[in-house]
């Protein structure tokens, strides 16, 4: 197969810095990052961050192609700001927020850890919530999928195509 390697997509090669920028000649107080080994996930957070800033007059990112996981994010600012200043406070923001996110969702998962430790089991048995909700994510079991065969009709005299049928249960 002619795909790159994995580790191509998160390992920074030697010498090359994870984000770079220069500012632009023809436009004051704007600057072009290009952020290494990243995807739209971070390049769209990057921007929604720095949009809800009022010293941010434009921000904008893309992906040059998608088999290059290179982000290149563009910002203006106002005459008083920087833009390396804006993206950083953004970066940090977003940091945050994330960290935020993650104690809700911790502190929560602890409420209803406790809850359910709380309430009696249902005949003696404990319930699948309860089994999901204290195993550990490496000993959570993943989601057995029925095997339908294929299906050879006078429609499809093709083996491989799969065509509904209706003796056949599709809800998972």
């Amino acid at each position: 197969m002619n795909a790159p390697d994995r580790f191509e997509l998160f390992i920074i090669p030697d010498g090359v810095k994870k984000i770079t920028y220069t500012y632009d000649p023809k436009i004051d107080n704007a600057a072009t990052f290009v952020i290494q080994k990243e995807d739209h996930s971070l390049g769209n957070l990057i921007r929604y961050s720095l949009l809800k800033e009022p010293q941010v007059i434009f921000a904008g990112y893309k992906m040059p192609h998608p088999l290059e996981h290179v982000v290149v994010l563009k910002v203006m600012t106002t005459k008083d700001t920087k833009p390396e200043a804006m993206v950083a406070k953004a970066i940090n923001d977003s940091i945050a927020e994330v960290s935020h996110l993650r104690a809700k969702f911790v502190e929560e998962l602890g409420r209803v850890r406790t809850q359910m430790a709380a309430a009696p089991d249902k005949a003696g048995e404990k319930d699948q919530d309860h089994e999901i909700l204290h195993s550990t994510p490496q000993q959570a079991q993943p989601v057995q999928l029925r095997h339908q065969e294929p299906i050879v009709t006078p429609e499809s005299s093709q083996p491989g195509v799969y065509l509904p049928n209706p003796n056949v249960d599709m809800d998972f």
